[in-house]
């Protein structure tokens, strides 16, 4: 079988050659309806070519993610493209900042979604933002949370909306945890953004003081999030006491 079960690592999967012989490890997840193949690591002792020949084949139509430079480098040789390259980051709550006051009449509310904050993330992801445009589906997704607990309810205590003087929503922080896809057993950032209107005023970092604290208080260990190469928000993040863990290079494989 070209994918088998890792009889050693019983979460992961091994992708192999026809022959049998193993060439990588890897695991499988759900994101937004999506199947990922992520944490994909080739084993040594392999040419990077044929390992990414055999993924084209039996991972195709899937997203895979990998923090092997070299694999992805094989795969765009191969005729693919970089989807998102970004870091994945911690913070261990041991020393928080302190909250930011807030302008006069600006307060952050009850977490939730209406059609104020979907518009003011829409304007917020342009179509040059490192993580794309804001889509249908990314409102969907968050509906869903809110809704159904789909894929994972929100962490109510460390999410919240920025509510404006009139007490139009303006900006949120969208955490859950803990979360499946890592095994830390950490709450994580699905979201943070403050609509156009509201920028420029340390909001953001309200927002993310808020999620540490709220994180800290449900007991969860740490904090993670994932940022984009290129988003002008890494700097809040390092500010604020989170540490790279990891490189995330993603690649939408094509189907059949």
């Amino acid at each position: 079988m070209p994918i088998r079960p890792d009889s050693g690592f019983p979460a992961d999967s091994l992708l192999c050659a026809d022959d049998g012989t193993a060439l990588a490890r890897f695991r499988i997840r759900e994101d937004d309806g999506r199947r990922v193949a992520h944490q994909v690591r080739p084993l040594p002792g392999f040419s990077l070519a044929p390992v990414a020949n055999q993924i084209r084949h039996d991972l195709a139509g899937l997203r895979l993610e990998t923090s092997d430079d070299g694999l992805a480098n094989a795969l765009v040789a191969d005729g693919l493209e970089l989807h998102r390259a970004a870091t994945d980051m911690r913070h261990d709550l041991a020393d928080l900042p302190t909250p930011p006051a807030l302008s006069d009449g600006w307060s952050l509310g009850a977490p939730g979604w209406d059609d104020e904050l979907a518009e003011g993330l829409a304007a917020a992801y342009g179509p040059h933002h490192p993580d794309g445009a804001w889509q249908a589906s990314d409102t969907e997704q968050i509906r869903a949370m809110f809704d159904n607990s789909d894929p994972v309810p929100p962490l109510v205590g460390a999410s919240a909306r920025l509510l404006d003087p009139d007490g139009r929503s303006a900006g949120h922080v969208l955490c859950a945890g803990p979360v499946p896809w890592t095994d830390d057993g950490c709450a994580w950032i699905l979201n943070l953004a403050v609509a156009p209107r509201a920028q420029g005023r340390g909001f953001g970092r309200a927002l993310l003081i808020h999620a540490l604290r709220g994180t800290r208080q449900a007991g969860l260990p740490s904090l993670g999030l994932s940022v984009a190469d290129g988003n002008r928000a890494r700097r809040m993040y390092d500010n604020a006491g989170f540490r790279p863990l990891t490189r995330v290079l993603s690649i939408l494989l094509p189907p059949h």
